[in-house]
């Protein structure tokens, strides 16, 4: 991965100089930028339900030096370049586009989750406001862009649409209230999340879905500032959650993305209140008390199988060898 560098600078025929305040807050604001994008991509990635780990959100801490000449540098561990290039990269074209002073359609085809691109245009707005008339150099060495220009009230209409409600799916299992009569809860880790359906559903049905186990919901999702669930209204359908696909494998120490997906089994078992995720090919079966926990350590246990079997010269017989087969069997040939 290239150095991706960013500094604040005069504007053109300014010779005085740039305020540290203004220098030091802007990099602020570019790394609120960073790590708001990579937890919608991270998010989305891995189904995380609430907020974003803190061990992930590392992967996308900035440097200062490294191997940056442009001031705020963006390098990063061995085996985690390619989620990080493509969060700088996505804004990147971002800031080339809205740095125009136009908007079009940026916003809601690059950030179509409502709540990820209210977050995203309130931390351009930050960025535009913090930078006082100065400018802010992106990009690599010998290809320096410039963003000076903002259509602040187009930016403005997308930081204070809707409410911390989206229509969308969640990921749970559905448990009668063990207070309230005739009240449901979803839960996926240690909370339960207030859950009501809309008058279409039959109040009957209701038992049938709490006995699926690990169930996809699709209501209007409620958050709260941390983005975690807080409830979820007018629940219209409920299916079967069996098996889930991942397209790209993401841990704390390094990411990589698949060209054939790994599938991996589903369930929840109620009576002890554990999630699993189970992979025969690799020997993968992670049970954790949460969603979140669970799906992150399925991706931490199949990084740890790549790293040993897959990215290295040995050599491999027996079960090994059909481990490291299956594993580079996911990726493009090289």
């Amino acid at each position: 991965m290239q150095s991706f560098g960013f500094k604040v600078v005069p504007a053109e025929g300014d010779s005085v100089g740039v305020p540290v305040s203004v220098a030091g807050q802007t990099m602020v604001d570019i790394q609120t930028l960073i790590t708001d994008i990579g937890s919608m991509m991270v998010r989305q990635e891995l189904r995380i339900q609430n907020s974003i780990p803190p061990n992930l959100l590392s992967k996308f801490d900035l440097r200062i030096g490294g191997s940056s000449a442009n001031g705020l540098g963006a390098d990063t561990r061995k085996g985690s370049e390619q989620l990080l290039e493509d969060v700088l990269g996505l804004l990147g074209r971002t800031l080339d586009f809205l740095g125009k002073g136009v908007v079009g359609e940026w916003m809601t085809d690059n950030f179509q989750n409502p709540v990820s691109r209210r977050i995203i245009a309130r931390d351009l707005l930050k960025l535009h406001t913090d930078l006082r008339g100065y400018v802010l150099e992106y990009g690599i060495e010998g290809n320096m862009r410039r963003f000076s220009k903002l259509d602040v009230d187009r930016i403005s209409s997308y930081a204070e649409e809707g409410s911390m409600g989206i229509d969308g799916m969640s990921i749970g299992a559905i448990v009668r209230d063990p207070v309230r009569r005739n009240k449901w809860n979803l839960i996926n880790n240690d909370k339960a999340i207030p859950l009501s359906f809309t008058n279409n559903i039959d109040q009957k049905a209701i038992p049938e879905f709490a006995s699926m186990g690990a169930t996809l919901v699709h209501g209007t999702i409620m958050r709260d500032e941390n983005l975690d669930i807080s409830e979820i209204r007018g629940a219209d359908s409920c299916f079967q959650l069996s098996e889930m696909k991942f397209h790209r494998m993401i841990s704390a120490d390094s990411d990589l993305v698949l060209l054939n997906p790994i599938t991996a089994k589903v369930s929840y078992d109620q009576a002890k209140g554990l999630w699993n995720l189970k992979e025969d090919n690799l020997g993968i079966d992670e049970s954790k008390t949460s969603w979140d926990e669970c799906v992150t350590a399925f991706h931490e246990y199949f990084m740890f199988l790549w790293d040993t079997y897959a990215d290295n010269d040995k050599e491999f017989a027996g079960e090994e060898k059909e481990v490291r087969d299956f594993l580079l069997s996911l990726v493009p040939i090289v």
